[in-house]
């Protein structure tokens, strides 16, 4: 008994230094898919509020103005360590600009579409620190989210005067039915370091 529960032990440690302390893969791919599918469902409630309440200006200000807010109180439930943002390559917010790696992996969801491929709904990225990023990508399937991420020719001008507003290096438009808009990245922080 003792052999097997030290070969045990070694291996969970093994683990844990491949993976990090804190969060395992399973870890990561359990909250992390929890997470993400929570944000996606309180932005949809969300925005399905603010239409009823006025209009597509109503939704294109709780975009802006609020959906950060709501992201970040999911982000709460699950843990302070984590990080949960939404990233495009057309991103209209700088704080949703993608960071390299998480470009690399935008670009690879990107082929993915454009190869009638199906996506995966999520993927996770493992790094040397023992830190995860999961992410879920995200298409554009809703003709109101065209709205004001369609032709920006075919966007209301007071929409594009609003985020004109808001955004100096606005890169939202030009998205079609199908396309990938981005995706939801939650980082796991690796273990911190015991004294």
């Amino acid at each position: 008994m003792r052999k097997w529960g030290k070969v045990i032990g070694l291996s969970l440690l093994a683990t844990s230094l491949v993976y990090g302390g804190e969060y395992t893969l399973k870890d990561v791919k359990k909250i992390g898919a929890k997470i993400t599918k929570e944000v996606q469902k309180k932005l949809k409630h969300q925005l399905k509020k603010a239409k009823k309440h006025g209009g597509l200006e109503e939704m294109a200000r709780y975009c802006a103005e609020e959906s950060l807010k709501d992201i970040d109180a999911v982000r709460m439930k699950y843990g302070k360590d984590l990080r949960v943002r939404r990233i495009s390559l057309g991103n209209r917010n700088p704080k949703n600009a993608p960071q390299k790696d998480e470009v690399d992996m935008l670009k690879a969801f990107d082929l993915m579409v454009k190869a009638n491929a199906f996506l995966p709904k999520t993927v996770v990225q493992a790094h040397e620190d023992g830190s995860f990023k999961l992410y879920a990508p995200v298409t554009l399937n809703s003709r109101t989210c065209k709205k004001c991420h369609g032709d920006k020719e075919a966007v209301a001008p007071k929409i594009v005067k609003y985020f004109a507003s808001k955004y100096r290096d606005d890169k939202g438009y030009g998205f079609h039915s199908g396309d990938l808009r981005g995706a939801i990245v939650v980082t796991f922080p690796a273990s911190k370091e015991e004294d």
